[in-house]
């Protein structure tokens, strides 16, 4: 499957390309991407809900404008691509403030703030610094907003690489001089922003639909005075850049030319524009109706994936919690099974090196030697027992008596005497043989050698001396390297047989 999964990428990149010259086009190529596109684009879900956004944008699509920048910003953040999460902010600020001037377009401007800064975008930053001044420009606040451009106007313009927030400034100064009435500086500013017609920095679909924007202006200010065969020839400047009108734009042509033509007694043409303003607003109740349902149908169907993906965890969370459950019970069972006995037999050899004190007790000792060896060899008897007992409760039953036991013997045999002393008391040709031959051998090592001696495995002789079967398999493979018995190939139990039977 991972070998026959195909790769729809290039019809992103496809998309981006025809954007601005042919949005029909760009839409097609990104409806070409099987849905749902987080299968098919993976990775690349935020340049796609970008571009989705820009194309709903120019369309008038509020609705699915809204909800693709919002995609944007949200796969932008899980793919760390930061620099379109700071575009679809941007873009979803500009809308809301349009819309509605409230705490949750502000929202998206410092959220735009924070990805760019994230991403390191310096560009990004200077158009976010442009906000309020455009702020100003919806609010029809015009001198306010030519203030604030004009104070980094130079900064705008040393932009080179990207020279479109200079465009963008010079567009807000002219069209706040037109509204002003300040024809010298609109003029001024207006031939400044033709200059950059020709700027390769710039998109020319970003030039276009500004520079029709400032024609729709400029026309609104001619009907206002009058002016209505002007008002006619900036008009017709924009009609041809009418395919790089916004919605907005759009509505406000149509209404411009009506009350033009109706000013100057021509009421078949403005009964025309009034019937394809009249069209142009049904188109977009009707897209936004159908963009609703669709969002609508894309909320329940996503509903139902997060209550499936929901159910697949919480079975998985419960799976894992009976598995700790079951853990927990077992180490319980086995910490109370031996920690008890672990710690008796921990005590009983922890001293070894005793030799001084096994030589003048002896004879003493002599007698005790047989019996304790019996002792031990039946102790092995029953931890062989206990470790092939699969029944946990009968297996903890066992460990019980022979706890019992332990105490029981321990007291009449053992005494206050350690048991390391008992142990090199049992067997102190034993150890002397051993010491003598491989004085190099360290205490542990020598009482592993000692129980190997008695045919101990190395799971028992980990219970004895409370350490891993590991930590055993670790001694027993230094004592073959200690003792150099791989150059002869000798077994490490033969050759503890001869060390005590020289």
């Amino acid at each position: 499957m991972g070998q026959n999964k195909k790769d729809y990428s290039h019809l992103i990149d496809s998309a981006d390309v025809y954007i601005h010259s042919h949005p029909e086009l760009a839409l097609k190529y990104l409806d070409s991407i099987p849905t749902p596109p987080s299968r098919s684009i993976e990775g690349r879900l935020a340049d796609y809900y970008l571009l989705k956004g820009m194309l709903y944008h120019k369309s008038g699509e509020q609705a699915k404008l809204f909800n693709s920048f919002i995609q944007a910003v949200k796969y932008g953040e899980m793919e760390k691509n930061y620099d379109v999460a700071g575009q679809a902010s941007l873009d979803l600020f500009s809308n809301a403030y349009s819309l509605n001037k409230d705490s949750t377009a502000f929202k998206f401007l410092e959220q735009a703030r924070e990805f760019y800064t994230l991403a390191n975008n310096q560009n990004g930053l200077v158009e976010v610094e442009q906000m309020p001044a455009y702020m100003a420009f919806q609010d029809h606040q015009y001198e306010e907003s030519n203030r604030l451009i004009l104070e980094n106007l130079d900064l705008y313009k040393n932009v080179e690489e990207d020279a479109y927030y200079y465009l963008f400034a010079l567009f807000m100064l002219t069209s706040n001089y037109i509204h002003l009435g300040d024809t010298v500086n609109s003029e001024k500013y207006f031939r400044i922003f033709q200059s950059l017609q020709d700027n390769t920095t710039i998109a020319p679909y970003n030039y276009r639909s500004y520079e029709v924007d400032l024609n729709i202006c400029n026309s609104h200010l001619a009907l206002e005075n009058n002016n209505f065969n002007l008002a006619l020839d900036y008009l017709a400047e924009a009609s041809r850049s009418k395919a790089f009108m916004e919605h907005v734009s759009v509505k406000e042509y149509y209404t411009l030319y009506s009350d033009t033509y109706e000013h100057i007694g021509n009421i078949e043409m403005a009964n025309i524009y009034r019937d394809s303003l009249r069209d142009y607003e049904k188109m977009l109740l009707e897209d936004n109706i159908s963009a609703s349902f669709e969002i609508h149908e894309n909320l329940i169907k996503t509903e139902g994936e997060l209550k499936i993906e929901e159910a697949k965890k919480q079975r998985n969370l419960l799976f894992a919690l009976s598995m700790v459950a079951v853990l927990i019970v077992l180490i319980v069972i086995f910490s109370l099974t031996y920690t008890r006995l672990l710690n008796k037999l921990k005590g009983l050899f922890s001293q070894l090196n005793k030799t001084s004190y096994l030589n003048r007790n002896q004879e003493r000792l002599n007698a005790k030697v047989q019996g304790l060896e019996d002792l031990i060899k039946d102790y092995k008897k029953q931890m062989k027992k206990i470790s092939l007992t699969n029944d946990v409760g009968k297996q903890r039953n066992m460990i019980r008596e022979l706890y019992s036991e332990l105490n029981l013997k321990s007291s009449t045999l053992l005494s206050n005497e350690k048991h390391l002393e008992i142990v090199n008391d049992s067997n102190a040709e034993f150890f002397i043989n051993l010491r003598e031959q491989s004085p190099q051998l360290t205490e542990l090592e020598t009482l592993v050698c000692y129980y190997l001696f008695l045919d101990f495995k190395n799971k028992e002789i980990a219970v004895f001396l409370n350490r891993s079967v590991r930590a055993i398999e670790s001694i027993r493979y230094r004592l073959v390297k200690k003792l150099e018995l791989e150059k002869n190939g000798e077994s490490l139990v033969d050759f503890l047989h001869k060390a005590v039977n020289p």
